[in-house]
């Protein structure tokens, strides 16, 4: 991924509208290009400390909350890899049972 592409993908990061594959690009970039990381710190900053005035919420350390949200956010594409990992190993002992089922009922004629 390029910077102008992560760039590009910080508001809707921030607004929680990247897909999976997105968000694995992006977050993989923003861990190891500190620019990118920097654009978003700042933008997170301004746009949570405007939600937050808005709410009337207290101040908070708004660079906890992004690695937070940066956690919150590899947590889940941890999930889904396991997730899909899962389901495919699930998907192929299903069909070695149902071969099995199948072999053996041939077996009986």
């Amino acid at each position: 991924m390029t910077c102008k592409e992560a760039e590009q993908m910080v508001m809707p990061y921030i607004n929680k509208e990247l897909t999976d594959k997105e968000l694995s690009a992006f977050l993989a970039h923003v861990h190891t290009c500190q620019d990118c990381y920097e654009e978003l710190e700042i933008y997170y900053t301004i746009y949570t400390g405007l939600a937050q005035l808005e709410e009337g919420g207290e101040d908070q350390n708004m660079h906890k909350l992004l690695e937070e949200s940066l956690w919150a956010s590899e947590m889940r594409i941890r999930g889904k890899k396991i997730f899909d990992v899962y389901y495919v190993l699930s998907q192929v002992l299903a069909m070695a049972a149902l071969t099995g089922i199948m072999i053996m009922e041939m077996l009986k004629i």
